[in-house]
């Protein structure tokens, strides 16, 4: 606590085109989450993460609801223990070849990322198939600032190691499953989306919009509609922000 302020990081990383270019859509969540309560807050990032203060009255409470909305992100290192399930982020989609490092928000006393490594991206991922790492990644649209819950299984000296945890291997799995082709949209937020899908007139097109995190979100596709084209409809729309494709009828031929 500072001079009065109650100060927390939670599990929410930001895109850096939103802190650069569209810091409101940060300030419009935390205004209604504090809406009807007596408080003073401010937002930062702490190396790219949701940093808050607050005071007044109800402070611990608009804090304790956000930590319970998004989670609270470890930050030092001694605060990480084999077997946490944590909340992280994508990092560096791609960069190498035997995994993906997965931003944790383990930044004291250095900061560090964690390795997901090929091996259990093939055996959580890929049934066990030889696929290179990219291939992995971009079947399951694993870009950068993509939301996952991980478990730790190792933590060797500097060296962190994850897995995906059920929820998030369940997630991925699921949509395997269903036939419904999907984009991610990163950067944006939820309701950006879904007045993007509107003026586009695509609402038969698009099913739903999920929110993944605050600022990724995935339009689910109806059954015949390719991610691609709704891509290219509202692409123009969501200027800066990133788009993927996650495909299911190319797999399933």
């Amino acid at each position: 606590m500072e001079e009065g302020w109650l100060t927390a990081t939670l599990a929410e990383k930001i895109p850096e085109r939103v802190l650069k270019h569209s810091s409101e859509l940060v300030s419009s969540f935390l205004a209604r989450e504090a809406q009807g309560l007596q408080v003073e807050w401010q937002f930062s990032s702490n190396h790219g993460w949701l940093g808050v203060r607050a005071k007044g009255d109800d402070a611990e409470a608009f804090v304790n609801l956000l930590k319970e909305r998004l989670g609270e992100a470890p930050v030092q290192s001694a605060r990480v223990e084999r077997w946490d399930v944590l909340k992280g982020f994508v990092t560096g989609s791609g960069r190498v070849g035997f995994g993906v490092y997965v931003d944790l928000c383990v930044v004291e006393p250095v900061r560090k990322d964690a390795l997901y490594p090929l091996h259990r991206m093939r055996a959580q991922l890929a049934d066990g198939a030889a696929k290179p790492c990219r291939e992995i990644l971009d079947e399951n649209a694993l870009v950068d600032y993509f939301p996952l819950l991980v478990l730790m299984t190792e933590i060797d000296g500097e060296k962190l190691t994850v897995e995906l945890a059920d929820r998030t291997r369940d997630l991925l799995l699921s949509w395997k499953r269903l036939p419904f082709d999907r984009v991610l949209a990163v950067g944006v937020g939820r309701q950006q989306v879904e007045n993007a899908v509107k003026s586009a007139g695509l609402q038969y097109d698009v099913i739903k919009v999920e929110s993944l995190s605050l600022f990724v979100q995935c339009l689910m596709c109806k059954v015949g509609t390719d991610a691609p084209g709704i891509i290219s409809k509202i692409g123009g729309r969501l200027r800066g922000a990133g788009l993927a494709s996650y495909r299911t009828h190319a797999r399933l031929g």
